[in-house]
């Protein structure tokens, strides 16, 4: 199923049940361990992981996409709300909810 505007909500739209939603978080402190990760995330937004993976780890400042336990779009959006801009280890962190089709 492909997404959809949906009719009367303007800027909205219906994801389809192939679609995967995940948060990416940016420009994290290289020695940064999922354990790390976790209790930073837990601080903030109490929830369970399903994965985090790993992105250009060999770079200076690594991503990752973390799977949230049965996260709804409205649950990532606060998390990117509340991540984006925010500094950790002396890094200004990125967050944006990413949409995937499975």
């Amino acid at each position: 199923m492909s997404d959809q505007t949906m009719p009367g909500v303007p800027g909205m739209v219906s994801i389809g049940r192939n679609t995967a939603m995940r948060l990416m978080i940016g420009n994290l402190p290289p020695d940064t361990s999922d354990e790390d990760l976790r209790e930073f995330v837990n601080k903030y937004m109490p929830v369970e992981f399903a994965s985090i993976t790993h992105i250009d780890v060999e770079g200076e400042h690594p991503s990752v996409l973390l799977e949230v336990c049965g996260a709804e779009h409205v649950l990532l959006a606060e998390m990117q709300r509340r991540f984006h801009h925010l500094y950790w280890k002396g890094c200004e962190l990125t967050a944006h909810v990413m949409l995937f089709s499975e």
